[in-house]
């Protein structure tokens, strides 16, 4: 056994006080640190090595992970696609970065070369790496207008499914600029745009129930004003006419769900349209619509919520969509002769 060796460091010129020893490594233990600092530096290297993009990586390629598939599955695809070096490295780096071997799937874009540990990263964390689709739905847009725009813009996204997977949420997708993946598909949008109606519908909460009106009914209510006024200061008071007329059991004779119905403005409607038998003719029915016609945005929820009162009971828009009130129906008919000619 090696015994410690011991050298001796002088004190200065304290007199009285004993050297100070410090302790020596013998020589013999020299070549074992330096080997085992070598076999780490290598250790180290070999490493970096594999955890360093491939020279042949793939820049401007687009990766797709399905979804369901395992670590193992996409280790493979990437290494064959020269994307990474080794797979053991990208996979330790994936359950280190997030502490499963769970992957997100969709698709991916390296426009340069990364290493193992950034591309595990993106990859855990469904960081594309591609720029998004922005996306605008106007206010008062229905499901099945929604539909075609962003089946024009989002390459995945199925109309149909999400015509038919939406039938029931008319006027709960809140309409506003989306910034939506490419990748996104029709249930991706539903769940995104559902979840955007919810955060905004739940400030109005307590208010709508202090209204006595159901959700439902407001947000029929809202989509319907969406189209007859423009301003929120118009909405409110058509609003308040439309509730009134409802509370008199008036029927609310309004154009905007024959458009919904039938794909007919105002001026294209006939007689037999106005006569057809159907829950959205509120010439022949009494009250609301049987439901939306559109997805209301946050202004014309507020206006059904909180109606302004007024005297009138009519209202008709011009041909630069002015509208005009009247407080009976004389004066109704004389608005009628003077702004639409």
């Amino acid at each position: 056994m090696d015994q410690p060796v011991f050298k001796e460091i002088p004190q200065g010129d304290q007199k009285g006080k004993p050297p100070f020893l410090l302790p020596l490594i013998p020589e013999r233990r020299f070549p074992k640190i330096i080997l085992g600092g070598g076999l780490a530096l290598v250790l180290v290297g070999v490493l970096l090595f594999f955890c360093m993009p491939p020279f042949n990586f793939p820049q401007g390629e687009k990766v797709t992970v399905e979804s369901g598939s395992s670590l193992g599955q996409v280790s493979l695809a990437l290494k064959e696609r020269n994307i990474i070096r080794s797979r053991i490295v990208f996979e330790f780096c994936m359950i280190s970065t997030s502490g499963d071997k769970n992957v997100s799937a969709g698709d991916y874009l390296f426009k340069e070369p990364a290493n193992a540990c950034t591309i595990a990263s993106r990859i855990a964390r469904g960081i594309s790496g591609i720029p998004a689709v922005k996306v605008t739905i106007p206010e008062g847009m229905s499901n099945v207008r929604a539909a075609e725009v962003l089946a024009r813009v989002l390459p995945k996204f199925d109309a149909q499914i999400f015509i038919a997977d939406t039938q029931t949420l008319e006027g709960y997708l809140f309409p506003e600029t989306y910034f939506f993946s490419p990748t996104a598909t029709a249930e991706d949008v539903k769940q995104i745009m559902s979840a955007q109606f919810e955060k905004k519908i739940k400030p109005l909460m307590s208010e709508i129930e202090t209204s006595g009106r159901t959700l439902e009914d407001v947000v029929i209510m809202a989509s319907i004003l969406e189209k007859e006024a423009q301003t929120f200061e118009d909405q409110a008071l058509v609003s308040g006419i439309l509730w009134k007329r409802i509370k008199l059991g008036m029927p609310l004779q309004v154009d905007a769900p024959f458009y919904y119905l039938l794909g007919k403005e105002s001026s294209e409607l006939t007689q037999t349209d106005l006569a057809i038998k159907s829950g959205y003719n509120t010439y022949k029915n009494k009250g609301l619509p049987v439901g939306p016609i559109g997805n209301p945005g946050l202004g014309a929820l507020r206006a059904a919520i909180a109606p302004t009162s007024s005297p009138y009971l009519y209202y008709l828009s011009d041909e630069d969509s002015v509208i005009h009130y009247a407080k009976n129906f004389e004066e109704h008919k004389a608005n009628k002769v003077t702004y639409l000619r």
